[in-house]
């Protein structure tokens, strides 16, 4: 459950608290507030309590992350998305939540409509590869022979039937029967 600490909030937090989809305890942080908590999350704009709050984390060893005071915390929550299986972030570390939500959507859009469907057959042959090369070894020089901009060339033109072929062949050549 989360629990909001603030003596005022937006509607949005209202209405969320009304629905018990977070709990809001409507009043200021004071010490110890952290006890019973992994991660904390401020952004009440005050670098005073942001600082005593990051003294805790160190003494206390909970994930800390200031909105507004982003080189106090010790972990910063990137900008991601998801498309098919394939999830990326992006993070500025912290100095810039805006840049990272433009990378963000900028690579959002650059994602080939066809990476989700080729990391279906991935993972199919990966099923195949882990059941035919037992060395891990074996397997990572195998998946650096595999993908390479010409097979990846294939995918980003939408030929995924000649790039799976271009694989399969390459299984072989490590003497696994695909």
């Amino acid at each position: 459950m989360i629990t909001v600490l603030a003596p005022e909030a937006c509607s949005e937090i209202g209405d969320m608290a009304v629905n018990k989809d977070i709990q809001w305890e409507k009043r200021t942080y004071t010490a110890n507030d952290w006890n019973g908590y992994q991660i904390v999350i401020t952004a009440a704009g005050r670098r005073d309590v942001a600082e005593d709050i990051r003294k805790e984390s160190i003494a206390h060893g909970f994930l800390y992350n200031a909105a507004d005071f982003p080189e106090l915390g010790n972990y910063t929550i990137p900008a991601s998305f998801r498309t098919g299986g394939i999830q990326i972030a992006v993070s500025t570390d912290g100095r810039s939540p805006a840049m990272s939500r433009y990378v963000k959507k900028w690579l959002e859009n650059k994602i080939p409509s066809d990476f989700p469907r080729w990391l279906d057959r991935v993972e199919a042959i990966r099923l195949e590869v882990r059941a035919g090369i037992a060395d891990s070894k074996v397997r990572e020089e195998f998946w650096h022979a595999a993908f390479n901009d010409q097979i990846m060339d294939l995918v980003l033109q939408g030929n995924l039937d000649e790039a799976e072929e271009c694989v399969r062949h390459a299984i072989g050549s490590f003497g696994v029967k695909s």
